[in-house]
């Protein structure tokens, strides 16, 4: 179950900062509640998923789930710049989540 947690709570992450980016610096208010409570849920997910996952290991996974789909999220929604090399590092940033998943014990 703490994967899952780990999981939700990385998506979480993923959607406050695009709820961020779509607040225009708090100034749309809708959009600054989104950013808050999914902030909270991010939050409060990882702090479950780390009763059993080494910190180590889970924050990191958690970073890496919120960067990865920060970048394929501005790449697809607000029309970022693609190119080889992000695509490339994209894959290294899940490479590294996948080999401390399969590394951790857990």
């Amino acid at each position: 179950m703490a994967w899952i947690f780990l999981l939700i709570a990385g998506l979480c992450e993923m959607a406050f900062v695009v709820m961020m980016k779509l607040s225009e610096g708090f100034k749309k208010m809708n959009y600054s509640i989104y950013t808050v409570l999914f902030m909270i849920a991010s939050f409060f997910l990882l702090s479950l998923a780390l009763k059993t996952i080494p910190i180590g290991t889970g924050y990191a996974i958690w970073t890496g789930i919120g960067a990865v789909g920060s970048v394929v999220m501005g790449m697809l929604l607000f029309k970022e710049k693609k190119s080889a090399l992000k695509l490339l590092f994209i894959t290294l940033i899940v490479a590294g989540v996948i080999g401390l998943k399969l590394t951790s014990g857990v």
